[in-house]
């Protein structure tokens, strides 16, 4: 037989130790006059002690009581250390502002004033390599069989100068050996 309806669950919290004040007082008042109810407790009291967990063992114990500590410890040592960063970033961005400051004006400077156009020796010997290169090229273009590259770059024109409908642009492409 089951506890009575109306403290059915109020058997199970008091078992469990549940229950407070006014309402604990009530329900042990009519726990008393119950057998039911007194029945359905017990029964509760027995399998909640079968899921208790067993005592600390004394590593446990001293485990959890320096948790704390070092729990807050470890909160603080982290906190120093990005207060540290914060204050080395902030004096290396006052460093780079003072710096900024002082040689700004002066790099302004040099950089309005007009500088002197001098011509160096390579740049007056530059029509002799142009030969040598012109030289080069021809024979590069000889060896890979290639046609000589004397395009004046006439043939190329804008994109709205293409025609679109062009009958060499219909069928298929003969794009080689594919993979």
């Amino acid at each position: 037989m089951g506890a009575c309806v109306e403290y059915e669950e109020q058997a199970s919290l008091h078992a469990a130790e549940a229950l407070e004040g006014e309402e604990a007082t009530r329900f042990q008042a009519h726990l008393e006059s119950c057998a039911a109810c007194q029945a359905e407790v017990a029964s509760a009291r027995e399998v909640l002690g079968l899921v208790a967990l067993p005592p600390q063992t004394p590593v446990e114990v001293r485990a959890q009581d320096g948790l704390g500590s070092r729990t807050l410890a470890a909160w603080r040592r982290e906190q120093t250390r990005r207060g540290m960063g914060r204050r080395a970033l902030g004096s290396l961005a006052a460093v780079a502002a003072v710096v900024a400051l002082m040689l700004g004006p002066s790099a302004l400077e040099r950089l309005k004033a007009p500088h002197p156009v001098t011509t160096p020796a390579s740049v007056q010997s530059a029509s002799a390599r142009d030969d040598v290169d012109a030289e080069t090229l021809a024979a590069f273009e000889a060896w890979a069989g290639l046609d000589p590259l004397e395009d004046d770059g006439s043939g190329y024109g804008l994109d709205e100068d293409l025609s679109w409908d062009d009958s060499d642009l219909d069928g298929d492409f003969d794009l080689g050996e594919t993979l």
